[in-house]
């Protein structure tokens, strides 16, 4: 099981979750697997979520409003 699904699941302990966190600040591939996972968890659940183009204009904004490294 990945951090992800662990993260979900809630199964990190503090120490874990501390360090998930930070990583998740720093890691958009990382925060778009758990959108991801989150999403389809919520499709299985047959939960209604937003269109997908809306998911995508969000994700968007928050990397464009991320500091720039370099």
């Amino acid at each position: 099981m990945n951090d992800a699904s662990r993260l979900l699941d809630g199964e990190l302990t503090q120490a874990e979750l501390t360090t998930l966190l930070e990583r998740l600040k720093h890691d958009a591939a990382l925060r778009d697997e758990v959108s991801a996972q989150q999403l389809i968890r919520d499709g299985l659940a047959g939960l209604r979520s937003l269109d997908a183009g809306y998911t995508l204009r969000i994700l968007a904004a928050v990397r464009r409003a991320q500091p720039r490294k370099g």
